[in-house]
């Protein structure tokens, strides 16, 4: 932690750089343009850290935080980075949300300097300035292989707000895998927590609107998926909570099996590791593509299965009683989901 420390800059829009000598201009170094959501999701963007961190240690590249309070002061910086970086080689920004994604696309870029360019991540923008590539994590596969398995069950898919790309594949990948394979009368309800991005960052709404939830049934016994970034927490401690409680919940973007005991298995996003390969490829000179989406079959997202499930808990149910339940539907439904996900995103 203290090498970390040592390593980066946390700045705001006020800061000032001054002017660099020419040794410096030319050293290799990474910037974050953090979600003003914050980090600590226990999800993607953490995982998106670790991936970064890994490669600044492994390679001693100075790396440069940017924490905007909102989504106009995230604009800010990011002109202000293209501004000081048009003429200065081996400088990378990576733009950490979707969120940003408007003005990415309409922000004029001129970066001069060899190596110099930007990387918006979770985006699928094909249309972008000269200089900045996207790449998007897709969900649909390994979410659609999360609801085939979750067939026996009825399904709760709580969102954290409507219209995020990276949200809605998932959505439409779980409804289609649990519709094409639910068991007889089971089905699966969409809710959103917020209208608006405020939905990644209320772990205690999420919390609040998972227990009334569970206390409309004499006993809970649903599957839930939920697409909540730093909110999902709150449903987590809540299905820890509640003593109504049977059902489970599908872990997010990370293993997530330490925060509850009732996650059998979870949605893995390898955002961290694609961002490191990204790193390493930049820092050997390799040009990225301008856009580019990467899946279950090329690694991006998979399902993680947890044995110790079983384990922790005493199983009282009779759809995932044997021990190899979810390894049998993993097995079952994979390829399927690998196929639908390929006819889906072209």
């Amino acid at each position: 932690m203290l090498l970390i420390a040592m390593m980066i800059t946390a700045c705001s829009k006020d800061d000032d750089f001054g002017t660099l000598p020419d040794e410096q201009l030319r050293q290799a170094r990474v910037t974050l343009l953090a979600t003003h959501n914050g980090m600590g999701d226990n999800g993607y963007i953490d995982s998106a850290i670790e991936g970064i961190f890994a490669f600044v240690i492994k390679t001693g590249t100075p790396l440069q935080l940017l924490l905007p309070h909102n989504e106009r002061e995230a604009e800010q910086m990011y002109n202000q980075w293209i501004a000081d970086n048009a003429t200065r080689d081996s400088s990378v920004l990576i733009v950490g949300t979707e969120a940003y994604e408007t003005f990415v696309e309409q922000t004029p870029v001129q970066l001069k300097g060899k190596g110099t360019r930007v990387l918006l991540f979770e985006s699928k923008i094909t249309e972008q300035p000269d200089g900045v590539s996207a790449i998007m994590l897709s969900r649909y596969g390994a979410a659609y292989l999360a609801g085939a398995m979750s067939k026996d069950f009825n399904a709760l898919i709580i969102a954290a707000t409507p219209g995020y790309g990276t949200l809605e594949d998932a959505i439409n990948g779980f409804m289609d895998g649990h519709n094409a394979h639910h068991a007889e009368g089971k089905q699966v309800e969409l809710c959103y927590l917020s209208d608006n991005e405020s939905g990644f960052a209320i772990p205690d709404s999420a919390y609040r609107m998972m227990s009334s939830r569970i206390a409309q049934s004499y006993v809970y016994r649903d599957m839930v998926f939920p697409l909540l970034g730093g909110s999902g927490i709150g449903v987590l401690r809540c299905m820890n909570d509640e003593e109504a409680n049977l059902g489970l919940i599908i872990g997010m973007d990370v293993d997530q099996s330490a925060f509850c005991s009732r996650v059998p298995f979870s949605m893995i996003v390898r955002t961290g590791d694609v961002l490191h390969r990204y790193l390493d490829e930049w820092l050997q000179g390799v040009d990225w593509p301008k856009s580019k989406t990467l899946g279950m079959k090329d690694g991006g997202a998979d399902i993680m299965l947890h044995p110790l499930f079983y384990t922790d808990n005493v199983p009282v149910d009779d759809r995932y009683r044997d021990p190899d339940t979810f390894v049998n539907l993993y097995n079952e439904f994979k390829e399927e989901a690998i196929r639908k996900e390929e006819a889906y995103e072209k």
